[in-house]
């Protein structure tokens, strides 16, 4: 019902309302049993698929499951508010989480 049969196939990537990009999500989120990556509050609220390497440069590894964690929004928020949105980078994350030797 949500379909717009208006946009491009490149207005959907640019504003992630694709199959791959919901599948890779849930994917994410599923993986990381719906617990935030950084301070591990579960399920209670929403939770987002975080891009390590952000979604608008790094192409090849946009719906790859280890391109991404979950955080939950006040993470996420917290995240972005800090490092901006798009050009993120995976040691940004690892900075940002205080280990670098952190396991993703």
């Amino acid at each position: 019902p949500m379909w717009r049969n208006d946009k491009t196939d490149e207005e959907r990537l640019h504003d992630r309302s694709t199959k791959e990009y919901r599948e890779w999500s849930q994917s994410v989120l599923t993986r990381d049993n719906y617990i935030c990556r950084y301070c591990g509050e579960s399920k209670s609220g929403h939770m987002n698929a975080h891009h390590l390497n952000g979604y608008n440069w790094d192409k090849d590894n946009r719906f790859n499951i280890d391109n991404g964690v979950c955080l939950c929004e006040n993470c996420h928020w917290s995240f972005h508010s800090i490092y901006g949105k798009g050009n993120n980078t995976k040691e940004q994350f690892l900075e940002w989480i205080g280990d670098i030797n952190y396991e993703i």
